[in-house]
């Protein structure tokens, strides 16, 4: 990849099939080499590869306005962009465990005088098509708010599975006022 000066819809044309022109992150126009697809026949690793990424990228519209406004925040001052993020769980998930990672699509702080729990809303996808999605959700343990006021620092949550996996959900701030 390199960073780009300026450049003419006549070069882009030109170029075109041999030089990729795009914006990173939307401000600096950079060129890298016209990327590759694998040519069919697909080994059936690489169609399911490609399945569960086409996959990720259409559920990128399905995320609450909330859940999207905490990938913008937990991926600021980040050297990838949130999409990058949400894909790149998605994938290592799928090659851990073959399966598609459930996908937080909103979470709500839920806070009492002494205590906050976390509630999200997880969606489950599956590359077989004939298996319906489910959507539900899921409640974290309650904390009390003076354990977290004693941290040092401030404190994140995401969604992990039982065996301690992080499932394709934002890393984000927790932001309580003191008792």
């Amino acid at each position: 990849m390199a960073k780009v000066d300026k450049i003419t819809g006549e070069k882009i044309e030109k170029l075109r099939g041999r030089v990729d022109f795009y914006m990173l992150r939307g401000i600096t126009p950079v060129a890298r080499r016209w990327p590759k697809k694998p040519k069919p026949p697909y080994t059936p690793l690489q169609a399911e590869g490609m399945a569960v990424f086409t996959i990720a990228r259409k559920s990128l519209s399905r995320i609450s306005e909330n859940m999207l406004e905490a990938w913008r925040k937990s991926t600021v001052g980040k050297k990838e962009a949130w999409p990058d993020v949400f894909t790149g769980l998605m994938m290592n998930y799928w090659k851990k465990y073959r399966c598609i990672a459930p996908i937080a699509l909103d979470y709500k702080v839920v806070e009492t005088e002494l205590e906050f729990t976390v509630e999200w809303t997880g969606l489950r996808l599956y590359i077989d098509k004939t298996i319906p999605e489910v959507i539900r959700g899921e409640t974290t343990v309650s904390i009390a708010k003076e354990d977290v006021l004693k941290m040092h620092k401030p404190m994140r949550f995401t969604f992990y599975d039982e065996e301690g996996t992080r499932l394709v959900a934002p890393s984000i701030l927790l932001e309580i006022e003191a008792v």
